[in-house]
Formats: C-alpha cells, structure tokens, sequence
C-alpha cells in the first residue's frame, strides 16, 4: 500500500480557531498520521509539481497508518486553493473550524505581534487590511495566487503585508466555495468554542469522521499555540540584534536554556480591545455572519452581541 492510497483528511482553517489544538488531539490517534510539517504550502505554491511531488515530500515518515492528513489554515481562506484541493484529492475529508471572526482577528493580530511580525496596532492593522481590500488587493484567479506565491518566497514581505484579519473571517463565502466543488459529506464544520469547552468530544467526533476508531481515549487535551508577547529588557533586545546562532555550536544545551529565556523576557498582557473597534468589526463581518447561518444550522447570535452582554 502506498501512502496516497490511505484515507485523506484536511485542516482547512481558519487561522486562531484552535486548528493546532485540533491537529494536537487528532493526531493523538495511532491510525492517523499527518504531514511532516502539518501545514504544507503544496496547494499555495507547489501544486504545478504534481501529487508524487505531495506524497513524497509531505509524507516521508509514513508507516502504513490507514489515515492521513494535514492542516493547514490558508487552505480555506485562499480562493485558488479549493479547486486544486479538488483536483489532488477529489475524495478527501475536509474539516473546517470557525470562531467568532472579531475574536479570530484579533487573536491572530495578537499572535504575530508575539512573533514579531506584526507593528501595527490592532486599529492600524485593520484599516491597512481594508484598504488592500478596497484596492482590489486579493488573491482571485491566477493573478491572486501568483501574487500569493511572490510573497511566500519572502518571508519577511508575506508576514508583514498578509495578515488576513478581515478575510480570514469571510467565513461562508470560504464554506460555499467548497461546497461547490465537493459533496457535502465530505465537509465538516465545527467551532472554536465546542472544541474549548469538551475537545474530546469534538476529537472523537472528527475521529469518526475521518473514519478511525472514535472511542479511542484522548490523552493529552492541553491547547495548543496560545499566543504570548513578551517584554523585553532594553539589553535582551540589543543582543538579539546580533542574532547568535554560532552559540548552539559551542555552549552546552543546559547552559543555552537560561540564556533563551533571558532572551524571551516575561509574558506580556494582551491589551483589552476597544469596544469601539470591537463594535465597528462587528458590524462589518455581520453580513457574513448572517449568510453562514444557513449553512452551519446554528443561530450565531453571539457572534452579532458585544462580549459584556454574552
């Protein structure tokens, strides 16, 4: 049996909905293997290499497992990516995970301050969002994705010009797309909160989609990826200017820990988001919030309220 004859499952997204939790409890199962990394950019950049190309690379480590998958979170945001998914694998899983999309934006804002890839502010951000938007800036059709592929071949330019805040949260335009392309079986929808509040439940239930055995105890239900800032004194920050890497060839690892984590500094503490941002963002996602409730056959009425009245 070759690994492109096992089952196939996709972690679509979106991004800062609990989609490395998920993979964490997913991949606790010892008929499910996953890609090596879990979010390839195959379908993003690499899809003109061919499907051999996908097996070979992605799942070098595979040893029979009857499941495989992956899960990366642009797949479900990205226009181009659905069809080429259809194409590579017209019969695979797929499960897409949803949050609140004020929350999921400024979650995600918040996450690549802590990386060091976002400047701006939460405000700033949003409104340089909006106004790539407004320009037309998307990622449509085959100019959209080759403007996609220029980025990625700039880490620096693509975390720093592609915080999809807004887009990320146009969450039933991204569900009709895959919806047009595959049956209805084939796609999951599930919620950041239901895997907050009981992520066994909503493991064993992914389980049993996917097609293993859904009894199958989940061990270690931890989240994963919560997102960190951190202070830092002014002479961390002028020896991590230096960037010394040449360290791991010659200090002991024991004696490179304190050192990283002197590095690191000290959490810090997530600003409270401003009501009136907060008010604004949900009134323009409130048009896409009501056109996804058809679709999930769940009322989202705290999507539309402000945190104090839930």
């Amino acid at each position: 049996m070759h690994v492109s004859e096992a089952s196939c499952f996709l972690i679509l997204g979106s991004a800062k909905c609990g989609t490395t939790s998920l993979y964490a409890y997913v991949d606790q199962h010892p008929d499910v293997f996953f890609s090596d990394p879990k979010e390839p950019i195959f379908f993003e950049a690499h899809f003109d290499r061919g499907m051999d190309y996908y097996w070979e690379t992605y799942f070098k480590g595979w040893r029979g497992q009857p499941v495989v998958g992956e899960a990366r979170t642009h797949n479900l945001v990205l226009p181009f990516v659905a069809e080429r998914i259809r194409q590579g694998l017209p019969d695979a899983r797929l499960i897409a995970i949803l949050r609140d999309p004020v929350d999921r934006a400024y979650s995600e804002w918040w996450h690549r301050v802590s990386l060091g890839f976002e400047t701006l502010s939460f405000e700033e951000a949003i409104e340089a969002n909006e106004q790539r938007i407004d320009a037309g800036m998307t990622f449509d059709g085959p100019e959209g994705a080759a403007a996609w592929y220029r980025g990625l071949q700039n880490k620096r330019d693509a975390k720093t010009r592609y915080g999809l805040y807004l887009e990320q949260g146009y969450y039933a335009r991204h569900i009709e797309r895959f919806r047009a392309l595959f049956p209805a079986p084939q796609l999951k929808i599930l919620f950041f909160e239901d895997l907050s509040r009981d992520p066994e439940a909503v493991t064993r239930e992914v389980w049993d989609f996917i097609g293993v055995d859904a009894q199958h105890r989940l061990a270690d239900p931890d989240p994963r990826n919560v997102a960190r800032s951190r202070k830092r004194s002014p002479l961390a920050q002028r020896v991590r200017a230096l960037r010394p890497r040449m360290l791991r060839d010659v200090v002991p690892e024991p004696l490179l820990r304190p050192f990283r984590a002197f590095l690191s500094g000290r959490p810090a503490a997530r600003p409270p988001l401003r009501p009136e941002t907060a008010r604004a963002l949900r009134e323009h996602f409130a048009p896409h919030n009501e056109a996804l409730v058809p679709l999930v056959g769940r009322s989202l009425s705290h999507w539309f309220e402000p945190p104090a009245k839930r």
